[in-house]
């Protein structure tokens, strides 16, 4: 029991710190905001074969102009497929990754993050108490609680998760 809630718990802090950053990279709110210019797209194959070209990854990469009146960044990789000389505005971090500024990208890593949330909300319990979380009457308020908890970041990230299929599907 107290195994199965690590795993929940260490599955949801790392999916959880992932979309959490990429959500408010997305969103613009951290990262240093300005104009992405991509300069070329490079296809790379992910088996060792080659596999086709729907077996491609695709890496572009190009110049970064920040909006605060920065030095401009060049070499930087951005996170989507671009064709040359498009101009995106992007928030990069520090590593040099940028990350095109998308609310409904933001929607979707967002309704990730509460799915993460989730994870840690169904582990945790199990890893303080574990298999007396299940069985012991002295619990029996805390399982509600947990009960409430996950609901209330399920039924959300549910939700967002939707409304990100169809804006992504429709724009």
């Amino acid at each position: 029991m107290r195994f199965g809630g690590t795993l929940l718990v260490l599955a949801g802090l790392l999916f959880g710190t992932f979309a959490a950053g990429i959500a408010s990279h997305a969103s613009g709110v951290l990262g240093t905001r300005g104009t992405f210019t991509v300069e070329q797209c490079e296809h790379r194959p992910t088996t060792q074969r080659g596999g086709g070209r729907g077996a491609d990854t695709v890496q572009c990469s190009g110049t970064f102009r920040p909006s605060d009146g920065g030095g401009t960044r060049t070499g930087l990789d951005i996170d989507r497929d671009y064709e040359a000389g498009r101009q995106v505005t992007a928030s990069c971090d520090f590593i040099g990754i940028c990350y095109k500024i998308d609310r409904v990208n933001a929607c979707g890593w967002f309704a990730g993050l509460l799915a993460a949330l989730s994870l840690v909300c169904l582990g945790g319990p199990a890893v303080i108490h574990g298999a007396a979380w299940r069985r012991a009457e002295r619990h029996h308020r805390g399982r509600v609680t947990q009960r409430r908890l996950v609901k209330g970041l399920f039924w959300p990230a549910l939700g967002l998760l939707v409304v990100y299929v169809v804006l992504r599907n429709t724009l």
